[in-house]
């Protein structure tokens, strides 16, 4: 079965930072946006991932990375 997960391009980007270990603050200021706009993406990362935290978010990236979904 495959999956459709349409995430946007800033979103992707801020997967991959997110892998990194790097605190919302520090990928706003990576991604020279506002607190509030990675707070956003987050929340519809989250959504779109059907995952509760940013750690659910990064083993599940790890495990599509893994297989080249991502």
């Amino acid at each position: 079965m495959k999956y459709l997960i349409k995430l946007t391009k800033r979103e992707q980007e801020i997967i991959q930072i997110l892998i990194t270990g790097k605190l919302d603050k520090e990928i706003a200021a990576e991604l020279s946006i506002s607190l509030h706009t990675v707070k956003k993406h987050n929340k519809n990362i989250y959504k779109k991932l059907n995952a509760r935290n940013r750690f659910e978010v990064i083993a599940l990236a790890n495990s599509l990375e893994a297989t080249n979904f991502l």
